[in-house]
């Protein structure tokens, strides 16, 4: 766990809320200076507030669903601006009583005391762009419920599911409608069917609109990831805008980590008890890695006998997780020296050379 290290002389702990935000500022004496609940989120209230101590100051909040607008207003402020990991402070600052006084105060005392965990702060030109993938991903999902669903009532009444066509929507309610002669299902079925034809037409057009501008602005990587055996568009995007710069990180190790790919360990007095930190790191990543290692072996014979040997020897689900931490060693090592795929590299090499 990394800690930032504050130079400014004053400290702003800021516990923000959708509609408002509970603000302490302390010097680095831990002398409050100022503790007070702005409503609405009033930005330029805020900045009078603070307005005496502004020009040596840091801002830090938590990184939750509403960091966005938070951030952008301190960076055009001229703030020094800190996102705090939440679940790294849930581990730092655990107490028994809780609100929002007592997690600003907090969180200005962590920051004062150069404790408190960082988080990435995605940069605002390319933060659309990851919610439009992350958007289709939704719908993606909702889709697949959809079908699941559907398949489900299908089979309450001891029916076998009607094949989905997937690329003949029309066919399939034909088949549907076919399967039942009840009014009611044949009407339900028939909303089913159009909200899934919405989903597939959003779809397809979400995807169009990343395409374009991934081959826009970033072609050169994307190509690199699309070399990856088993990697094609979606998973190209996903990787591409879920990593944003491969600078960020220190080592291949640190990737592997953000990429759910490495596991902690607790240990006491020379022992390792067990496994922690399973879901500290970005869950796209880890499934577009465990979808690439799936998919790879398909593409490609020398990668399958490679992933059989590695399930031969640690059993499936290990042996594929395996697969997948080698692939993303590599998709760091791609993207840090701008090289395509070399299965025999991943294949032969040692995990600190891939």
């Amino acid at each position: 766990m990394k800690f930032h290290t504050s130079t400014t002389r004053y400290h702003c702990g800021v516990d923000l809320h959708s509609r408002q935000m509970y603000v302490c500022v302390m010097d680095s004496q831990g002398n409050k200076l100022l503790h007070m609940n702005i409503k609405n989120n009033d930005f330029e209230f805020f900045l009078k507030k603070i307005e005496p101590w502004r020009h040596d100051m840091t801002v830090c909040c938590e990184c939750l669903f509403c960091w966005y607008w938070f951030a952008d207003a301190c960076r055009e402020a001229g703030l020094t601006f800190v996102l705090a990991h939440a679940l790294y402070l849930k581990a730092i600052h655990g107490g028994k009583n809780k609100n929002d006084r007592i997690d600003s105060e907090k969180l200005a005392n962590l920051l004062r005391g150069n404790l408190i965990p960082p988080s990435y702060v995605y940069p605002t030109a390319k933060r659309p762009i990851r919610d439009l993938l992350r958007q289709r991903a939704s719908y993606v999902w909702q889709r697949v419920e959809l079908l699941q669903r559907i398949s489900t009532r299908q089979m309450a009444r001891g029916d076998c599911p009607v094949s989905k066509f997937s690329n003949n929507r029309e066919k399939w309610l034909e088949a549907l409608l076919e399967s039942t002669k009840d009014p009611r299902q044949r009407f339900s079925f028939q909303q089913d069917v159009q909200l899934v034809i919405q989903y597939d037409n959003a779809i397809k057009e979400l995807e169009k609109e990343l395409l374009r501008i991934t081959k826009r602005e970033q072609p050169r990587d994307f190509a690199l990831l699309r070399s990856i055996p088993g990697v094609g568009k979606t998973l190209a995007l996903t990787i591409l805008y879920e990593v944003e710069s491969i600078d960020r990180f220190a080592s291949a190790q640190n990737f592997l980590s953000y990429c759910r790919l490495v596991k902690g360990t607790v240990s006491s007095a020379g022992k390792i008890k067990g496994l922690r930190g399973a879901k500290l790191g970005n869950p796209y990543l880890r499934w577009a890695l465990g979808e690439a290692a799936v998919l790879g072996k398909r593409h490609h014979e020398d990668l399958d006998a490679y992933s059989r040997r590695l399930e031969t020897k640690h059993g499936k689900f290990k042996g594929t997780a395996i697969l997948a931490s080698k692939l993303g060693r590599a998709v760091y090592f791609m993207l840090k020296n701008g090289k395509t795929f070399d299965l025999n590299q991943l294949i032969g090499a040692s995990p600190k050379t891939i």
